[in-house]
């Protein structure tokens, strides 16, 4: 067999393997990309991505203490005793989860209905 011929058969099969490779790399780091998004993201359905495990009392607290009315941050935060900070990421995290609506400036959170039926099924159990 002529050697030009060899080396190029050699470097074709060596090009094919090594593109095999690569497509297969790329699909795990895919898939690994997607997993961590789909982990991160919340999602808008299921009481916007919040299901009843990953509710922490925090949150139920919370939706306690809205289901009585309109408050501000403020007033959220003295009655669960958290500090401003701690409660603006918590109620933010609500509001993105659509288990509460802010109104007005300065704001004033509201249960949805979402944060309504949480709280409804919580009493039930």
């Amino acid at each position: 067999m002529d050697p030009e011929l060899t080396m190029v058969l050699i470097f074709s099969i060596l090009f094919v393997a090594q593109t095999i490779l690569y497509t297969m790399l790329l699909l795990r780091l895919k898939e690994k990309v997607e997993e961590s998004l789909d982990g991160s993201r919340i999602s808008q359905d299921t009481a916007s991505g919040l299901d009843e495990g990953k509710l922490n009392e925090s949150i139920f607290k919370a939706l306690e203490i809205l289901s009585k009315g309109s408050l501000s941050a403020r007033e959220v935060s003295r009655n669960l005793g958290l500090s401003r900070e701690h409660t603006a990421r918590l109620l933010k995290k609500m509001v993105e989860a659509g288990l509460v609506i802010r109104e007005g400036k300065p704001y004033r959170y509201m249960l949805t209905s979402s944060g309504r039926a949480i709280i409804e099924g919580n009493k039930k159990r």
